[in-house]
């Protein structure tokens, strides 16, 4: 293996749009598979590749995704007059 196929936590936390801490708790969990050399860990590119295959993808409808021919509900009214109507007087 390379020196350029192990990765510090730095750059593995790049690389996972993650934390630093993250992926030592990762590590600490056994999520995630690294060799501790030092104080230091490092992480096989391959187990990198093994994460982002494992995250889940964007899900569920976004914001402009939507049927423009489906009826709106109603909002639904307070049932009596709410306290800022009767300080009011309205």
């Amino acid at each position: 293996m390379a020196d350029s196929d192990l990765l510090t936590v730095t750059q593995a936390a790049e690389a996972l749009s993650s934390s630093g801490q993250s992926i030592r708790n990762w590590i600490r969990e056994g999520r995630l598979a690294a060799v501790r050399v030092g104080n230091r860990f490092l992480i096989a590119r391959a187990e990198i590749e093994r994460m982002r295959g494992e995250a889940p993808g964007p899900g569920g409808e976004g914001p402009w995704e939507f049927a423009d021919d489906a009826p709106r509900a109603a909002l639904r009214r307070a049932v009596g007059a709410s306290r800022a109507e009767r300080l009011l007087g309205d």
